[in-house]
């Protein structure tokens, strides 16, 4: 159907007032061959929507930093694939109103325009004045390059824009330019005939300067004009254009980076960050984020799978980059069977000889093993003077996590001791597990040598003495089992750390006690 701008309506009715003639014809003019699309008769459209073809240009305005374009954003071609799939070089004959700089050129691209594009800059002679190559481009859309030395050109001077497309598939609309230009002040694409045909190609096996025209084509190729040498030059630039998180097990999660770098010359917005696909999230980001040049941010992605099996996903990155409005970063992952496995760094746990009331400490280590989380539901201990002291449960362990459980062993006797830790989980490869426990208590070395003298006069003979001990503070109790005749006693049952207190009593033959005598004080060290 015929171009239509929607931004161009007339208030009241439309009166017909240009005469209107036009030819249709099936042959080609030039010598080389287009595959043109299958034509579309004018007729039967409406001479008021034709008249309002002819009538108006396109317009788009200049940017806020002072970049021009002959089309707008959101113009789109009648024909998006012409459907040739020979390689090709398409282009447009524009001028400019004034002296200036083209800092780049873009393209409308087809899902199967792909390869590697090539945007140019000619002179109408056929000399190329400027060259890039298009990077980070979307499967379909506007498409931008920019130059890396601005193209000087001069007021209304003609130059041919253009851009290779190695694989056909160009955007083409027929008569376009057959009797109309895009006017953008201070741009314009010249209406066929102003300086020879407008709409120019060559078909040839690698990038060309093109010279032939057909039916005034439109092939969608467009300039960026600043009146500047470096117009504003917002650019992204994504550390990567993969993520793969591998293999996860279901129900645990794993989180990976990728940095933004704002890489132009100019302050870059980054609009907005959306993750698609099932199991993958954006975890860490604030929008929208301005970045100066040389800066970055870091956006943070997880992935924790629901089910088993391959995930994809997409991370789409939307900015004001001249490289392209929208980055995208492709993810992928697999789920795998949830596995917790729970291992015990040993199965026995000896502390060997220890003093008897003394502490000793030993530990055992839990190591999360499988591909998913364990966890450790409950700890248990038996046996005399063994004890938990350091772990607390329940407790969640992520693969490759590890806890350390502290074990004490304090004997009350003299003598081997035994018992048993038991580790309670929702571990694969069983539970509980148990660790055997051994410890041998042994007696100090420790002693207290009393002695005393035997009381000058008594009316009533001393047949022997008693011997009483308090420990600390505590109360005084008697420790020997029967009289003692001499008057010296050795405690033997004393610790290491503690403080004693002694007093003796003299014993008559009937049993009976004397007060008792000075006390004393012992510090064991």
């Amino acid at each position: 159907m015929p171009y239509r701008n929607p931004s161009s309506q007339s208030a009241g009715r439309v009166v017909p007032t240009l005469a209107l003639t036009f030819t249709l014809s099936s042959s080609i003019r030039e010598a080389q061959r287009l595959w043109p699309a299958k034509r579309r008769s004018l007729l039967g459209r409406g001479l008021s929507a034709l008249l309002l073809m002819l009538a108006c240009g396109v317009m788009s305005s200049a940017t806020a930093n002072a970049q021009t374009t002959l089309f707008s954003a959101t113009s789109v071609p009648l024909t998006i694939d012409h459907g040739n799939p020979d390689p090709t070089e398409v282009g447009v004959k524009f001028k400019s109103d004034s002296t200036g700089y083209i800092t780049g050129v873009r393209f409308y691209k087809a899902s199967k325009n792909v390869g590697i594009h090539h945007g140019h800059i000619w002179s109408v002679s056929g000399t190329l004045l400027g060259s890039a190559e298009f990077t980070n481009e979307t499967a379909s859309g506007w498409q931008q390059v920019k130059f890396a030395t601005p193209v000087h050109i001069t007021a209304n001077t003609v130059y041919i824009a253009s851009y290779w497309a190695p694989s056909g598939h160009f955007s083409m609309d027929p008569n376009y330019f057959a009797s109309k230009g895009v006017n953008n002040a201070p741009l314009h694409a010249l209406q066929n005939g102003v300086n020879g045909g407008n709409g120019v190609y060559i078909h040839a096996s690698k990038s060309n300067f093109p010279n032939a025209n057909y039916e005034s084509s439109n092939f969608w190729v467009d300039v960026i004009f600043s009146t500047q040498t470096t117009a504003a030059d917002p650019q992204l630039k994504v550390s990567a254009t993969t993520m793969n998180f591998g293999s996860i097990a279901v129900g645990s999660s794993t989180t990976a980076s990728i940095t933004l770098t704002s890489s132009g010359t100019s302050p870059l917005t980054i609009s907005s960050g959306a993750v698609s696909g099932t199991g993958f999230s954006l975890t860490a980001g604030t929008f929208p984020t301005t970045l100066n040049p040389n800066s970055s941010m870091t956006l943070q992605v997880e992935f924790k799978p629901t089910a088993s099996g391959a995930k994809t996903g997409k991370l789409t990155i939307g900015s004001n980059s001249t490289t392209g409005s929208s980055s995208v970063v492709t993810l992928s992952g697999t789920g795998g069977a949830a596995n917790p496995e729970l291992k015990v760094s040993a199965t026995t746990l000896a502390f060997g000889s220890v003093a008897v009331n003394t502490a000793t400490t030993g530990s055992v280590t839990l190591t999360s093993s499988g591909t998913s989380a364990v966890t450790v539901n409950s700890a248990s201990i038996s046996g005399t003077g063994f004890s938990i002291v350091g772990g607390t449960f329940p407790v969640t362990l992520n693969p490759n996590q590890t806890l350390a459980v502290k074990l004490q062993f304090k004997p009350t006797a003299s003598g081997s001791d035994s018992g048993k830790l038991t580790v309670s989980s929702n571990s694969t490869s069983g539970s509980p597990a148990t660790v055997t426990l051994s410890g041998t208590g042994t007696a100090t070395d420790e002693r207290v040598d009393l002695s005393w003298s035997a009381p000058n006069s008594s009316s009533d003979p001393v047949a022997g003495y008693d011997i009483y001990r308090a420990v600390g503070s505590g109360a005084f109790q008697l420790i020997n089992s029967g009289i003692d005749t001499k008057t010296t006693y050795v405690d033997t049952s004393v610790v290491a750390g503690k403080t004693y207190n002694y007093l003796v009593k003299s014993v008559d033959k009937s049993g009976v006690e004397s007060t008792g005598s000075n006390e004393i004080s012992v510090a064991v060290p």
